[in-house]
């Protein structure tokens, strides 16, 4: 992504978040660029020094200077106000809680873009990635051109770019939105995870929709309890960050903040209308199939068929929200429910294959233990046959969900294989003792370290009828094992399995 080549004032950038005596101590500087990596400095540049859990930018000042840097914003972490110091002329501006105040400040240089598109932002622990799709792919065929930032990447719907986090640091964040705002986008719709929520990514932002999908754990290594991942996923939907809300009405933490609603922004709700929501979708006379999902719905917005070829239960939720969404944005129900049919499942989730007499393989990104429950119960609804399951966990994360990710496989399966996922720098071997723990039996189940060995022998062990369940890739296209990054895209590996099966 590039920067504006357009300058900007570093007083205006810095107006709102310093005071106006230490701007005084600033000699009057234009920027043409803003970045946190030292690396991509160049001359008229601004460096963003920040701590960080891996890398810490403030050791890397001077190489930054060196490189062209005007001036430098360097976070302050010892309680002192903020303050600033020359080095070799380049002023160096220290600020308390920078990263807190760096969406602000990236707004600035990059002059609002978010101001004039539509944004509409999906949050939850399972679910973001699907219903931002589909909205997109709503909206796409509703003829207005839609950006989507994500999991699956971030650009124009169908010219995704590789993201390195689900939601960006907040220089790239507002550097996407102008990049959207350029290509003449309309509408922004993006994932917010709860890391981009706490760590003042989205700070800058205002989403005139925000939509909530479920609430089960994950990332407790980062919020330390269930109450802390709540508490942050529920700061989008206070008037701060959302002029409208959008809440699951079947789950239980949507229905708690619902019942003490006290924000200035009005409610809505889907599966189940909630206390005080102005808007609901409801789905009745649901029939899942093997052609997909057929429902009648009846909502705040009128009634009509929905009918789509995606499978489950949870894509029924994910249906209803993305049509919540999309009537609050204006659309009439009837026309968001004839482009239904045409929608196109997600990449890695709930993805089906299946070729001739082959067994049906399902590559889904379930690796949270309620994804896991509710995609093997969702499959279970559609197989004739047995239905295995192989997943694995991840390493470096949090440990406490490895056992219950073994009693979701093992609740509902008929047989498993427990495999890697991205180990990371942890030992498989500490990972698969985790996971153990979570069975009551080891019958019927296998254990093979190389993933691609372990999927091969899930397919080759399945008949037509059966349904092969490959939990925890999804979309992604590599696996990371110690300090390696390796190839592996399991959708391409499913399709050769069934095209090749004999």
């Amino acid at each position: 992504m590039s920067n504006n080549p357009m300058l900007r004032s570093l007083h205006q950038m810095l107006r709102s978040v310093v005071s106006e005596e230490l701007l005084s101590q600033i000699e009057p500087l234009n920027v043409q660029a803003i970045t946190l990596d030292s690396r991509c400095v160049t001359s008229g540049g601004l460096f963003v020094a920040l701590g960080g859990a891996n890398t810490d930018g403030r050791l890397y000042i001077d190489a930054a200077i060196e490189k062209g840097a005007v001036a430098v914003l360097c976070e302050l972490d010892n309680g002192r106000g903020a303050y600033v110091e020359l080095s070799h002329s380049t002023p160096i501006i220290y600020i308390p809680n920078l990263a807190l105040r760096l969406s602000h400040i990236a707004s600035e240089f990059y002059q609002h873009p978010q101001n004039e598109m539509v944004l509409i932002g999906i949050t939850g622990t399972n679910g973001k990635t699907t219903v931002t799709q589909l909205i997109c792919q709503w909206l796409e065929k509703l003829g207005h051109t839609t950006y989507s930032m994500g999991t699956l990447g971030n650009g124009l719907t169908g010219q995704l770019v590789e993201s390195p986090n689900t939601t960006l640091n907040a220089i790239d964040l507002m550097a996407n939105l102008a990049n959207a705002k350029q290509l003449g986008a309309q509408y922004v719709v993006m994932e917010v995870s709860s890391h981009g929520i706490e760590l003042g990514r989205v700070d800058a932002l205002t989403f005139d929709i925000s939509a909530f999908t479920n609430l089960s754990q994950d990332h407790l290594d980062f919020h330390g309890n269930m109450e802390s991942y709540a508490d942050a996923k529920k700061q989008l939907f206070s008037a701060k960050f959302s002029k409208q809300a959008v809440l699951n009405g079947n789950d239980n933490i949507a229905f708690a903040w619902a019942q003490d609603w006290h924000y200035e922004n009005p409610l809505s709700s889907y599966n189940q209308k909630l206390p005080h929501a102005n808007d609901f979708v409801l789905a009745n006379d649901v029939i899942y199939s093997t052609d997909g999902i057929s429902a009648v719905i009846d909502a705040s917005f009128g009634q009509g068929q929905l009918n789509a070829k995606l499978l489950g239960q949870f894509n029924l939720d994910n249906l209803l929200c993305a049509i919540n969404v999309l009537c609050l944005a204006g659309f009439e129900l009837a026309q968001v429910l004839k482009i239904a049919p045409s929608l196109a499942s997600i990449p890695g989730r709930m993805e089906v294959f299946q070729h001739g007499n082959s067994p049906t393989v399902v590559v889904d990104y379930a690796h949270t233990p309620d994804a896991l429950t509710q995609t093997i119960k969702a499959l279970r609804r559609h197989c004739q046959g047995k239905l295995s399951v192989l997943f694995g966990c991840g390493g470096d994360r949090d440990n406490s969900k490895r056992p219950l990710m073994a009693q979701a496989a093992s609740a509902n399966a008929d047989s498993l294989i427990v495999t890697q996922d991205n180990s990371r720098s942890e030992p498989f071997e500490q990972i698969l003792t985790h996971i153990m723990t979570g069975f009551t039996t080891t019958e019927n189940i296998i254990i093979e370290e190389n993933r691609a060995k372990a999927v091969k022998l899930a397919v080759s062990n399945a008949k037509f009828g059966d349904i092969v369940l490959l939990a925890g890739k999804g979309h992604e296209n590599y696996q990371i094992i110690g300090n390696q990054c390796l190839d592996y895209d399991e959708r391409a590996l499913a399709k050769s399995l069934v095209e090749a099966y004999l």
